[in-house]
């Protein structure tokens, strides 16, 4: 590969890169939880718990598990407000009255 198309590929690599950690920086974990009880559905938790390490290994129920949510949604959604949530989000939880 010529030097122009190295430098090509690292600076297209380097333009995602900064992309993606732009973009999960507008992000938060939540935790979705109604007195002690995890509202993430089955499955649908992105990351961590008591039982799992990782994304769609939760069980219903995990107090433990999140979701990654635009910042600044978390509180209105543990508050069940989802009026400006994305449909993809609200998927995820168990909504609650």
């Amino acid at each position: 590969m010529k030097k122009s198309g190295i430098f090509t590929a690292v600076a297209a690599a380097v333009t995602l890169t900064a992309g993606v950690a732009f973009a999960e920086s507008d992000m938060e974990k939540c935790k979705v939880v109604k007195d002690g009880k995890g509202l993430i559905k089955e499955h649908k938790a992105d990351c961590k718990g008591a039982s799992h390490s990782c994304a769609g290994q939760n069980k219903a129920g995990d107090a433990e598990s999140w979701i990654m949510v635009p910042k600044g949604q978390c509180d209105k959604i543990n508050a069940g407000d989802v009026s400006e949530v994305e449909q993809d989000i609200i998927d995820k939880i168990e909504i609650t009255k």
